[in-house]
């Protein structure tokens, strides 16, 4: 009974978790992703011990080789002293550090041969992860675009568009705008027509007007010559008939 209940309840989950994993598929890449880094590093950090050990197997070997050459040269050197006791005390102890280093040297190649394939298993298992990883966020981007493209089209066919009232209510707002910019051309058109028939323009009137008879004057004192008012003409006024415009003025 409870086994059943078990079983029901997890399949409960499972399912619930399935729904969610369909719903937000951007999150769960990302939680993968995560986990994916995650296990990099963690992964990174083992591959670094393995490097360390063999690195301390390397320098092992290093320090056997130099107590092996120098065993030698003493052993030898007693052998030639005719000190053979001492010199077999050292070709045992030389026959046994050369077992060591032969020891050393297989554990080396094989902690190396293992961190080289631990290397190459790392790289391969990432770039391969990365493919997916970029393979799924295409497939997601194109599923997301075939889905808005898809509600579009269900939009578009499940709409009953009515253009009547939708012609009538911009032919009311067009009518609108025109009437605005109509009051506004209006407005500008009064104040240009006020504006030409203002007190200004009698003002410059009788300013022109004060100016002729100042230069005609001043043409008059001079004696000389000054262009009638007609501007198309070229006939200048002598200076006897510019004295009758005004009084003239003496030194």
């Amino acid at each position: 009974m409870f086994a059943r209940i078990k079983k029901l309840v997890k399949g409960f989950f499972s399912l619930f978790i399935s729904k969610v994993e369909e719903s937000n598929p951007r999150a769960l890449l990302e939680a993968e992703s995560q986990a994916l880094r995650e296990a990099v590093a963690l992964y990174n950090t083992n591959l670094a011990k393995q490097a360390a050990m063999v690195e301390k197997l390397k320098t092992r070997e290093e320090k056997l080789r130099k107590k092996i050459e120098q065993t030698t040269g003493r052993a030898k050197a007693l052998l030639t002293a005719g000190d053979q006791k001492a010199a077999g005390r050292l070709a045992l102890e030389l026959k046994s550090l050369k077992s060591e280093l032969s020891d050393i040297e297989g554990q080396t190649q094989q902690a190396d041969t293992l961190y080289k394939n631990l290397t190459r298993q790392r790289d391969v298992y990432v770039r391969d992860a990365r493919k997916r990883i970029e393979s799924i966020k295409q497939k997601m981007n194109k599923a997301e675009l075939a889905e808005s493209q898809a509600e579009l089209a269900e939009i578009a066919t499940a709409t009953a568009f009515d253009l009547a009232g939708s012609g009538d209510t911009l032919a009311r707002i067009e009518e609108s705008l025109d009437e605005r910019v109509a009051q506004a051309a209006g407005k500008v058109r009064v104040a240009a027509d006020n504006a030409s028939e203002g007190e200004w323009v009698m003002k410059a009137e009788e300013e022109e007007a004060l100016e002729a008879q100042a230069l005609a004057e001043f043409a008059s004192a001079m004696g000389m010559p000054v262009a009638e008012a007609n501007p198309n003409s070229t006939q200048f006024l002598p200076a006897e008939e510019l004295r009758d415009l005004g009084p003239t003025q003496t030194n």
